[in-house]
């Protein structure tokens, strides 16, 4: 068995390479590479030994193809079968013909590795029916920027898409355009931010589409748009009985940010509910409804970040199972049209692709690969193809201060910027996988001064952290094999493993100014905001009020920023919890999917002179605001005696003004900021089924 399947964890096709390899290197060896006097010790030589060398004789390729397949990271090792034929064809090509008087038993070896290619090709073409090569991609649009949200009409000649960078909600426009050649056509010119999917009417008539807590129509072939649905997202028509036509859509409930899957009649009549996450911390943002009208794919996000989708029931009379590769972050869903096949776009570790399974309980096959991604599915009429988006997206921190605006990283995807107390170095995060929530990086340091860069804990994958004041230490959020994120401490200079300070699954986590570590963490359902000693105890709730997230402290630690559940509003508090400042109501957002490189929306500057202010939904990418404050607070001026609108009022605050770069993350002043460069490039493809 493999490392993973030895230590109790999570398996995929990767564990069975790992097995595969074991066998390889027994025929080759004559021996098993890992072995013990006890079951026991068997396993923990599989969890941390290594195999003992393979003979100098055997050709340095063919032990290249079973080291690698006996990697004990999965993300180390061939991701596919398919991958692990290409080296062994390659290899049988390669092998040079043996003396016959050769002893070492080589001859016999290498037969049997053509033997195994053989069943391995032959296992593959009784089994897979997502090879790549099978795939037929067609350009359907050629823009220099991206489009994403694409769907196809009812009849399949019309394409419909958002032309905008962000694949869940951003700054963008509807389009539609006929196919195969025709010109695209912008039908919305509002500057909204969009949320997708975009959506045909059952006639073919109308395009369904969401803003803010609104869903929108407009003909197909241009005219006005009119608002069909408030606190509404996700919209789609149905039609569970014939004669009968009936919208599913999204909508909170009216507990924090906690949102369900509805149906009702398009003015909202005979509502009831279709899908509730079982956590109020989740938003099933996305439904599909199969052609038999009886199932349900959901696509929901839990604590801010996407979770593996979910297949309901339409009637609502049971919280369904998970369907797809798991664990993954799934956006996207979609049915073939007889209702056979459920698509999905799921990123399990290397980017989004699309997958499919047979329904209602067949194995996930993944059909895309590469180095672009592929989000959205909308499906032809005639079940011979889908679209889809597919690009890249990238990510580049670059730091502004004295000496201009300069690169720090240039390679992978580099996010979540934070300066050192002393303002010398710059921490960052590189991401290196993906798992059930948020993205998992490596943390990494840069000296500003000479430019040298320092993986810092090179074995622990980061979610979130918050370096001391010091210097010395990082406390940090991890994912565990349970799917939880609990909050961990660890001295920097390696000078000893990390230590775990609240099992508590949690979604943020900072270091105070009098050290104690501050965290949002998950009690039965409801987050709550935490404060703990950095020996782990004194553990105790800052308010009893539910919290949702953790902005900033106070460089003097008396107050702190933070989003609050029961309003869904963000507000500045006191730390000793008697006072109160509304800064905006239901404008909460902890940067979605784009976490990492959204700023928090509340920061101060170390001085406490100023409070750098993030909207993240005014422009495609933001703007962040510097707002002075009034000599001895900690709160900005507000106009009024309220709340201000966050997208639209935070330039009229007294004094304000914008950071050149939209998306700014504070130094110790407004003269010195990091900030992320994200690059995107997306187009619509129609891809072949296979």
């Amino acid at each position: 068995m493999s490392p993973e399947q030895a230590s109790g964890q999570r398996l995929d096709a990767r564990s069975d390479i790992f097995s595969f390899g074991v066998v390889l290197y027994e025929l080759l060896a004559g021996q098993r590479p890992f072995a013990g006097a006890t079951d026991l010790e068997t396993l923990q030589t599989i969890i941390h030994g290594s195999p003992k060398p393979l003979s100098e004789k055997i050709p340095p390729t063919l032990k290249g193809v079973v080291e690698k397949a006996l990697e004990k990271d999965p993300a180390a090792r061939y991701q596919s079968m398919r991958e692990m034929v290409v080296d062994l064809r390659r290899l049988t090509r390669q092998v040079p013909p043996q003396p016959s008087s050769a002893k070492s038993g080589w001859k016999w070896a290498g037969a049997a590795a053509v033997v195994l290619t053989a069943a391995c090709v032959a296992w593959l073409r009784l089994h897979s029916a997502t090879d790549p090569t099978r795939l037929e991609y067609t350009r359907l649009t050629d823009f220099a920027d991206s489009a994403v949200s694409p769907t196809l009409s009812p009849d399949g000649r019309f394409l419909a898409f958002i032309r905008g960078a962000d694949t869940f909600k951003g700054l963008g426009d509807v389009y539609v355009k006929q196919l195969p050649d025709g010109e695209p056509v912008q039908l919305t010119h509002d500057g909204q931010p969009k949320e997708g999917p975009v959506v045909f009417s059952p006639d073919g008539t109308r395009l369904a589409y969401a803003i803010p807590e609104e869903t929108w129509t407009v003909p197909v072939l241009g005219g006005e748009p009119t608002r069909l649905m408030a606190r509404s997202s996700g919209l789609s028509w149905v039609e569970p009985a014939p004669g009968q036509l009936r919208v599913m859509f999204s909508s909170l409930t009216g507990e924090g940010i906690h949102m369900g899957v509805y149906t009702s009649t398009e003015s909202r009549g005979e509502q009831r509910t279709v899908y509730l996450p079982r956590s109020l911390n989740a938003m099933a943002h996305r439904s599909y409804l199969s052609p038999d009208h009886k199932s349900v794919i959901a696509v929901e996000m839990d604590m801010g970040s996407w979770r593996p989708c979910q297949l309901v029931p339409f009637d609502g009379s049971s919280k369904g199972k998970g369907v797809g590769p798991n664990p993954a972050q799934c956006t996207d869903g979609a049915w073939s049209p007889d209702g056979k096949w459920m698509y999905l776009s799921a990123n399990t570790g290397d980017g989004f692709h699309i997958w499919r399974q047979r329904f209602p309980d067949g194995t996930p096959e993944r059909l895309t690969s590469g180095a672009t991604e592929e989000q959205g599915v909308g499906f032809a009429p005639d079940g011979r193809s889908f679209v889809t988006s597919v690009g890249s997206r990238d990510s580049t921190i670059w730091i502004h201060d004295s000496r201009g605006d300069r690169q720090i990283t240039s390679e992978g995807f580099a996010y979540m910027p934070s300066f050192s107390a002393d303002g010398t170095k710059l921490y960052y995060l590189e991401r290196l996988r993906a798992n059930q929530r948020f993205v998992s990086g490596g943390l990494w340091a840069v000296d500003l001064a000479s430019g040298k860069r320092e993986r810092l804990m090179p074995d622990v994958l980061i979610e979130q952290y918050s370096v001391s004041a010091d210097g010395r230490r990082v406390v940090f959020l991890k994912l565990d094999d349970s799917g939880h994120s609990p909050v961990w401490i660890a001295p920097l200079d390696g000078s000893a493993p990390p230590r775990l300070l609240s099992a508590l699954d949690s979604d943020r986590v900072l270091f105070s100014p009098s050290d104690d570590i501050w965290f949002v963490g998950d009690e039965g359902g409801t987050k709550y905001l935490y404060r703990v000693k950095e020996d782990g105890s004194g553990l105790r709730k800052v308010l009893p009020d539910p919290m949702l997230f953790l902005y900033a402290i106070s460089p003097d630690g008396e107050s702190f920023a933070a989003w609050e559940a029961k309003t869904s509003s963000v507000a500045i508090y006191s730390t000793d919890g008697k006072s109160r400042t509304f800064l905006c109501s239901h404008c909460g957002s902890a940067g979605d999917e784009n976490r990492g490189v959204t700023p928090p929306m509340v920061q101060w500057s170390r001085d406490s002179k100023f409070v750098y202010l993030h909207s993240p939904h005014s422009t495609s990418t933001g703007q962040t605001y510097i707002v002075p404050l009034p000599a001895g607070q900690l709160a900005p001026a507000l106009p009024g005696s309220g709340p201000v609108n966050w997208v639209t009022d935070l330039e009229t605050l007294p004094g304000a003004r914008l950071f050149p770069q939209q998306r700014a993350f504070g130094g110790p002043d407004p003269s010195v900021y990091a900030y992320p460069r994200v690059t995107t490039h997306r187009n619509i493809y129609r891809i072949s089924v296979p």
